[in-house]
């Protein structure tokens, strides 16, 4: 018997959230005869290619990031040890540099300037007021040209962080924090807010709105799923499809509630005496765990195609946390600063490999989901790095740059990229934006292209 054909754009509906459905086979064209058509209908129904970019702060330690790079390979070593397992599928770009990161006679504030010329390349105009400027974030550029080409999704980006982002106050030498907190920008004046709490985050995902602190409070504690309600529809819709497809949107949905499960434990873990979720501040959640909870998330809000763009910022720039689930006391920023010092060079180290292992979790959450049966890592393009090198020195040139997965979208990994020493990351930037269909001709100041890998 012929499976009925379903539209992309079927959603389930849950406890006031829209469920969008994972790819399956009764999705594909139908009636296609041609060779033409058969290869339209290939493409159609191809995984779209999705881009993340994770940010962290304050440099490295530059002994310590990559101490195994020859003149043509690199080696998971260092504070890039628990990337072992990816090193197939990660390619390490040298000689990229932010030249817009530089004082260019405005003085200090390189944290500052790093973090906003991250993904806009664009100097920022020195000011700790409201009129600040920047420049359109290349993560902004790729969904622009994604919607014009008639590739919406129901979120047109999605930005994640572990702190808070910030649109006012002096964060750095005269500068605001508005660009310390924010990678992500719509608009040279306008930054874009970012997420910080996963469950939030989850919340956006599936479309979820209006809860009033002390609702989400009792559903945390009540363990209400948002696929009450929804399980029936997809109950319906398993008994008109193929045997693939069923063991598909079981598997997906298992994934959805797993996923909101631990979210929900992390949450009524920190819930106060009283019947609202704390606030952030008051939250004090392991930073491991709320960055990889944000990083799932983002691996299953690529998977539902609710979004083809997202940012996450391991910390806001010039970021002073301790981190005592390491054995680090002494601040971020401050252990940045090592001068030499012994103690501090090795702090400043473990929080590099603990980022290190962030992205790993990362980089396995995308590995975990899969569709179409390939793992979703396989469609999505991650470049991870920032814009200072040694976070002693706050130089910007030979950033620490890496770009993992894509294979789908023709990335190899596995590779050590040279380029010219103070060749614009920007070039890199149109090389990840080409890779993902969006023919970006320039993009800030880039002077040619750079392959993602």
């Amino acid at each position: 018997m012929r499976t009925p054909f379903v539209d992309r754009r079927t959603v389930l509906r849950g406890i006031g959230a829209t469920i969008a459905l994972p790819w399956l086979d009764a999705m594909a064209p139908r009636g296609l005869v041609t060779r033409a058509a058969m290869a339209a209908g290939a493409a159609t129904s191809a995984p779209p290619v999705r881009v993340a970019y994770l940010f962290f702060p304050n440099g490295v330690n530059v002994n310590a990031w990559a101490p195994a790079v020859g003149e043509s390979t690199w080696s998971a070593a260092g504070s890039l040890e628990p990337l072992a397992p990816f090193h197939g599928r990660i390619s390490m770009h040298v000689g990229l540099a932010h030249a817009n990161a530089a004082a260019l006679g405005d003085g200090p504030g390189d944290h500052a300037r790093s973090a906003a010329c991250f993904l806009t390349g664009a100097h920022p105009r020195k000011t700790a007021g409201d009129d600040i400027r920047a420049g359109q974030s290349v993560d902004q550029a790729i969904a622009e040209a994604l919607e014009g080409q008639g590739r919406r999704t129901r979120l047109r980006s999605l930005e994640l962080g572990s702190e808070p982002a910030m649109t006012a106050g002096n964060c750095d030498s005269g500068y605001s924090c508005a660009y310390s907190a924010n990678i992500s920008w719509k608009s040279e004046r306008l930054p874009n807010g970012k997420e910080t709490d996963p469950r939030a985050a989850f919340d956006r995902v599936f479309g979820r709105r209006g809860e009033t602190p002390e609702e989400a409070a009792a559903r945390a504690r009540s363990r209400r799923s948002i696929l009450d309600g929804a399980v029936a529809q997809a109950g319906r819709l398993a008994a008109t499809v193929g045997t693939q497809d069923r063991a598909r949107l079981e598997e997906y949905l298992d994934g959805v509630r797993s996923l909101e499960r631990r979210l929900d434990e992390d949450a009524s873990a920190h819930l106060d005496r009283g019947t609202r979720l704390p606030d952030f501040d008051d939250a004090p959640r392991s930073l491991a765990g709320r960055i990889d909870l944000l990083g799932e998330v983002l691996a299953l809000a690529f998977r539902t195609d609710s979004t083809r763009v997202a940012t996450l910022m391991l910390a806001n720039e010039g970021s002073n946390r301790p981190y005592p689930e390491i054995g680090v006391s002494m601040g971020h920023h401050d252990a940045s600063h090592h001068g030499g010092a012994a103690d501090k060079m090795e702090a400043f180290a473990r929080i590099n490999r603990f980022q290190s292992e962030r992205l790993a979790a990362f980089l396995r959450a995308l590995e975990r989901v899969t569709e179409d049966g390939r793992p979703v890592l396989d469609s999505t393009i991650v470049l991870y790095g920032g814009a200072i090198n040694d976070g002693n020195r706050h130089n910007h040139d030979d950033l620490p740059i890496l770009v993992a997965g894509g294979q789908a979208a023709g990335v190899s990994g596995g590779r050590l990229v040279r380029s010219a020493p103070g060749t614009p990351l920007c070039n890199l930037h149109v090389g990840i934006a080409r890779a993902a269909g969006v023919p970006l001709d320039r993009f800030g100041d880039s002077t040619g292209v750079v392959e993602p890998g």
